[in-house]
This record gives C-alpha cells, structure tokens and sequence, in this order.
C-alpha cells in the first residue's frame, strides 16, 4: 500500500480554515463558521489513521517515530506563534491580562488548553474574545487523541481483521458521540472542549481511512492504500461531494453560535466533512473547485493561518479598538498581518524543517524549546504579569482570590467541597460571631474592603456563591451552565445559617437585574448566549422577577424579625465599555489616543431604565414590610449626577470591570450610601 497525496482534502482544509478566520474576523458574517474546527478534526482523524494503518500493516510503524514526526508537524509554527503572541502581548496586556495569558501559554505549551477552558469560560461567551490562545483548545482536542490513539490501533489493527478495526472504530464514535450528548445536557462548556467528548469526530476521520484499508486487503493491496476511495460511478461521487458541501455549508450558514443547537449542528457538519473525502478526488467539485491551486495553497497554509489569526484579533478585542467601521478596518488588517505571518511561517519554518531527515534530534530540540515555553509562561505568570511594564503604581483590575474564599471560613459554615470553585466565604475575626453578615453574589464581595474599612472593629462575614443571589432556596443557571444549577441553595441557606443572635446588621448585595430580567432582556444586556433560568421550587410556575420579589418579602421578614437592621442594596450601574479603556496604563498606549475621563460614562437614563424592573420591585418589597430597621441603599447616588453615572471620579477609577467596583470604587460608594442607623448601630456595639 502507499499513501496517495489528496489535494482536494487540502481543499477543504482551505474551506474549514477560512470558514473559521471569517467568523472571527467578520461577525455574524458566518455564524456556524467555527464548525471549521470540526472539519479540521475529521480531516486529521482521516490522514494521521491511514498514515498509523498503512504502518501497521507494513511492519514500519513504531510509536516513537510517529510522536518524532508529529512534532515535526506540530511544533515548530506553534512555538513560532506563541513567540510571535508573547511579544505583542507584552506591548498590549495590562498585569492581570498578561499573568493569565502567561498561564496560558503554559496551558498551551503542555497541549491542555482545552481542559483549563472547559473549567472556566464556554467559547461562545464575550468574555472569551480577551483571551489571545482560545483558538489553541482544538489543538489541544488533537493531541489528547493522538496520544492514546497510536497505542489503540497497535493494540488492535495489528492482530484484528480489518473488519474488526472498522467495528472497533465505529463503536468508539457511538460512544464518543453519546458521551457528547449526556455531557452536553449537564455542561456544554464541558462537552465542547472536553477530549472524549469530541473524539467521534477524529474517530470519524479514522473510520474512513480502516475502510479503505478493509477494501485495500481484500483486493489483495491493489486499491491504493488507506487514503484510498471505493470505485464507484461518477455520479455517486459527485451526489456524495455535493451533499457533504450542502451540510457543510448548511451547518455554517444556518448555526447561530448557541449551546443549544451546537450538537445538532456539529453532526451534519462532521458528517459532511467525511461525505465529501469519501467522494473521492475524482469527484467533479473536488477536481475542479477544490484541487485547484490557489484553493490547495490556502490549505497548505491552514495551520498556520490558524494558529496566527486570532491573537491579533483578541489583543484588538482587548484594546477595544475593534468596533465600528474603522475596527472592521482594523480586523481586515490583522487577517492580512495573519496571513503574511502564516505564508512565511509556512515558508521558511515549516517546510524548511520538515525536509530535515534528523528526526530524534530535531525532536529533542522541539521538545525542549516546548518545555522552555512552558516553564516561560509559569515563570511570567509567577511575577504577576510584570506589572512594571504599565505606570500603575497597584493595579486596580485585580481581585486576589484571597478575597474570595478562605478554607477555614468554608469549613467552619459546612460549604461543599464541589462547590467552592463559585463560593464566596471570608471573614475578618474568628474569635467571636459576626457582628456583620454580607450576603449575596460576586457583587456582595466587592464591598468587602469598604465594609471592613467602615468597620474595624467588627467582625465581618462576608458568604454567598457567584450567581448567587441572596435568597433561599433559588437557584440561577443558563443553558450552557447548567452544572451551576443546584449550586445555589446550599450556599445561600448556610449564609443565613451563619447569622447568630450577636449579628447587628445583616447587607444584602446582588445584580439583580441578571437574576430578574426577562429572556429578550437578558439576551441584550448580559455577555451569555444562552437562556438563563430564575426559579424556586418555594414558587412554581412564576417568572423569574415575581420568584425574586416573593422570596426576597420572605427573607427581609425572616432577618427583620431579630430587630436587627438589614441593608438592601439596588443595583450598581453597569456600565457599556470597559473601564480599562478609561485610563492609559497599556505599553501601547503610548503611542495611540487614550479616552478621555469625561466620556467614561453611561447616560443616567439608560440606567435607570435598564434597572427599573429591579427598583420598582423593591420598591414594592420595602412598602408591603415597611420596617424601619430595612434601610435600602442606592449606589446611584454615589456614581451618577443628574445627567450619567461615572467610571472616573475625582481622577479615581470605580470600575474593575462593566458591573463590578474596584477596590477604591467601593469604598467610595459605601461612604456615600451607608445608613447613619447601620452606623449607630455598629458604634454602640463596639463601645
């Protein structure tokens, strides 16, 4: 058997990539091109597999020497891009950017990208375009399959008949592709970068190439090898490339990027990928479209295109520069600042080494400079971002997670192990109980500096859980997190299990617009993609405002009960850009026009109307218990004028990001808006 050179698969290789670089750069302009990846996948599972196959069966194949070519492949335009990445990164990225970008690039250099994402953000969220090395998670998909997919198929294509290798693969798809849908019912995150989760479609690829090693043998090896096409009629190959194109083109066009319906669509999509390759190269569409040279070139550099185009994109992200009809300039020209670095990446870095014959060395040097990398990352990491680099004196984007659980605070009131990655627990004196208890989400957090500064004296507890809020028995999740479902009922109900007969005042803090807000509301105004979901099993069948107010009449009741005082805070005023954009502190900045103090504002009204719902129901909440020990708090007051509500005031940055205070921030506004009874109240306790 030999291997025979498929243009038309570096074909649609140009079609995966360029569906992939359009998405990213235009958007909107394609919204299932991300599907690209997919195509990627088969393609790969369909050449490495036959390369594996067609050793096995010829005695040549050996592990070493395929993880030696392998990196041949792989790494050399991937340390070039990372090199290349680190360099801007290091001119664009404010300390906490470049710590998590240094991160990784660890992440990245030891090919586990994916795992680190499926913990924090999914792909389709807003928070993921400031994130330089998001596109390397498929690369890390890739390489957990081929270091365990080598040792399968010598373990059982050796041995087996080929139609037993065919069965085996066909069985680990099934399996795979279930695994994919059970997970993606819990988590999507999870299900869309997790390795096993998305081996149906490498295995896809590879079912192709041990057909065509099943049809090779029982030709006696004269059917051309494991890349190798069925005879069949002209018109069978051409219906087959025609209708792979039409699911691909119908998935790419037709998806919108929403957890939702990925599944569904990712079939087709995947499917399609292997229709096509299967039609042939003789394939009318394949022959003329997909074999011509421009179109195979574009193939021939889809690495590193791939690799190259989207940093330049997300540091744009970053700089927020990306916007409006001068930002889709400015995306055009880093696809074509991409695009050159991938033709001479291409040029005098890949081909260049991929001639060399030294294999063992030339692993070991790539090997190594990958270690060097990683251990480059950490080390950057460990050094906080190299803060020098900007002119903050202390970097007021920043929240150490000190500040968010302390160990012993979640032991000591019973947190769940499980859920302390989205717990919040720390307290300022263990040797008596708390005279403050501050409950609630992210948003309660925030004001802990400024309470523990109003307060000295006093111990303080600050308890809750991100998304979050501070009323029993709720639980808030959207539909590609649905793992936060059930988070929040344990954490909530042991915060106000935490407050004793001592505590005098109890502070209440959420977003409440996120929790309330309808579905087309919350599709506009919050950086998730998908439905998010409100409920209480305390009030079925309500919506998602009428659960909060019914819960939130139910709990001041409870902690009003004890006479003591409870601070109800309104929503802080999110703001519509980042605040980063309101101070000069980037290296680049130096040489590009900052934006002006003055117009790092929100108009007042927009505010307040996108806050009404939440006023007008607390409004109704405070009326019908008319305590006047329930003091509610505006932090409008503090950040607005009559006109807008302001990130700078007085030369000082309120904001870390679009909804939460900096450290600085809170302490201004809890000055301005603290009730002079919470006050009292703490003053006669500390005498």
């Amino acid at each position: 058997m030999s291997t025979a050179y498929r243009p038309d698969v570096d074909g649609l290789r140009a079609l995966a990539v360029g569906a992939v670089v359009l998405f990213h750069t235009i958007p909107g302009s394609l919204p299932g091109g991300f599907l690209g990846v997919d195509i990627f996948f088969v393609i790969s599972g369909y050449l490495i597999s036959g390369m594996i196959l067609e050793g096995i069966h010829a005695g040549s194949f050996t592990i070493l020497g395929f993880y030696l070519r392998r990196a041949r492949r792989i790494l050399p335009a991937l340390l070039v891009m990372l090199l290349g990445a680190s360099l801007l990164a290091l001119l664009v990225l404010m300390p906490d950017e470049m710590e998590r970008f240094a991160k990784n690039v660890t992440a990245s250099a030891l090919f586990v990208p994916n795992l680190v994402l499926a913990r924090e953000t999914g792909y389709f969220d807003a928070a993921t375009a400031t994130n330089p090395l998001l596109h390397l998670w498929s690369l890390g998909v890739e390489e957990q399959f081929y270091l365990l997919w080598p040792l399968a198929l010598m373990m059982f294509a050796r041995r087996a008949r080929p139609a037993t290798t065919v069965a085996v693969i066909a069985g680990i798809i099934v399996v795979s592709f279930v695994a994919h849908f059970v997970v993606s019912r819990h988590s999507a995150t999870a299900s869309f970068y997790l390795p096993f989760t998305r081996f149906w479609q490498l295995a896809t690829g590879a079912l192709l190439a041990a057909l065509a090693v099943m049809r090779d043998r029982r030709s006696g090896g004269r059917s051309g090898g494991a890349l190798a096409v069925a005879v069949r009629p002209a018109w069978q190959s051409n219906a087959m490339s025609l209708a792979g194109l039409l699911l691909i083109g119908g998935s790419i066009v037709a998806m919108r990027p929403a957890w939702e319906a990925f599944v569904a669509v990712s079939v087709p999509a995947t499917v399609g990928a292997a229709l096509f390759i299967a039609a042939g190269p003789a394939a009318l569409l394949n022959r003329v479209i997909f074999s011509s040279r421009p179109v195979v070139y574009l193939g021939l550099i889809s690495y590193p295109l791939y690799l190259w185009h989207w940093p330049p994109l997300s540091f744009l992200r970053i700089m927020e520069v990306d916007q409006g009809a001068s930002g889709r300039l400015l995306r055009i020209g880093a696809v074509a600042f991409a695009t050159i670095a991938a033709i001479l990446t291409y040029h005098l870095i890949e081909l260049p080494v991929r001639r060399r014959k030294d294999l063992r060395s030339l692993g070991i040097r790539l090997v190594g400079l990958l270690g060097v990398t990683a251990a480059a990352g950490a080390l950057l990491a460990s050094t906080g971002g190299i803060p020098h680099r900007t002119g903050l004196q202390y970097n007021p984007f920043a929240w150490a997670p000190s500040m968010r659980l302390d160990e012993r605070c979640a032991e000591l009131y019973g947190q769940p192990e499980v859920l302390r990655k989205n717990a919040f627990c720390i307290r300022s004196d263990y040797t008596r109980d708390p005279d403050v208890v501050m409950i609630g989400d992210s948003h309660s957090n925030m004001f802990v500096p400024a309470v523990r500064e109003a307060y000295p004296k006093s111990s303080i507890l600050q308890i809750g859980g991100s998304a979050c809020a501070y009323l029993r028995n709720t639980e808030f999740w959207n539909d590609n997190r649905r793992a936060w479902r059930g988070n929040c009922p344990p954490l909530i109900g042991g915060a106000f299990r935490a407050i004793t007969s001592r505590t005098r005042v109890v502070i209440l803090i959420a977003r409440m617009p996120m929790y309330t807000a309808t579905p087309a509301e919350y599709a506009r105004t919050f950086d998730f993609v998908s439905p998010k979901h409100f409920e209480s099993p305390d009030f079925p069948g309500a919506s998602s405002a009428e659960v909060y107010e019914r819960a939130l009449i139910r709990d001041l009741a409870f902690l009003l009960e004890s006479q003591r005082q409870v601070v109800l805070m309104l929503p802080v005023p999110a703001l519509d850009f980042s605040p980063r954009s309101c101070v000069s502190v980037r290296p680049v900045d130096r040489w590009r026009p900052t934006r002006a103090a003055a117009s790092c504002r929100n108009p007042r009204a927009i505010v307040e109307s996108s806050q009404a719902a939440s006023r007008e129901l607390v409004a109704r909440a405070a009326q019908a218990l008319a305590s006047p020990n329930l003091h509610v708090v505006d932090p409008m007051d503090a950040l607005c004028d009559a006109d807008a509500c302001h990130a700078v005031i007085d030369g000082h940055l309120m904001y870390r990001d679009d909804n939460h205070l900096s450290i600085e921030g809170s302490r201004y506004v809890w000055s301005r808006i603290e009730p002079q009874e919470v006050r009292r109240a703490m003053q006669a306790a500390d005498r």
